[in-house]
């Protein structure tokens, strides 16, 4: 989604009215791995995965990747499926 109009404006000077922007390269060129990071664990937060000690943080990585993975497949088959 356009983080200047949210995909709301029909004449965005950054999105031109799309509503989404094409980074056209890998996010983490522009937005950074400390806040890809933060981007993760809220993501995880949101699943009932707190990056607390005992929580996300406490768990081995191989975990983690595997969590965001299977969640990521969850929501390709329900975005292939019409489920929101």
């Amino acid at each position: 989604m356009c983080p200047a109009c949210e995909g709301q404006l029909d004449e965005c000077d950054r999105c031109g009215g799309e509503g989404d922007i094409d980074f056209g390269c890998c996010p983490l060129t522009v937005i950074g791995r400390d806040v890809w990071e933060v981007i993760k664990y809220a993501g995880l937060f949101e699943k009932g995965l707190p990056p607390i000690a005992g929580g996300v943080l406490d768990q081995a990585y191989n975990f983690v990747a595997a969590a965001e993975f299977i969640f990521g497949e969850e929501q390709k088959i329900k975005n292939m499926l019409g489920i929101f």
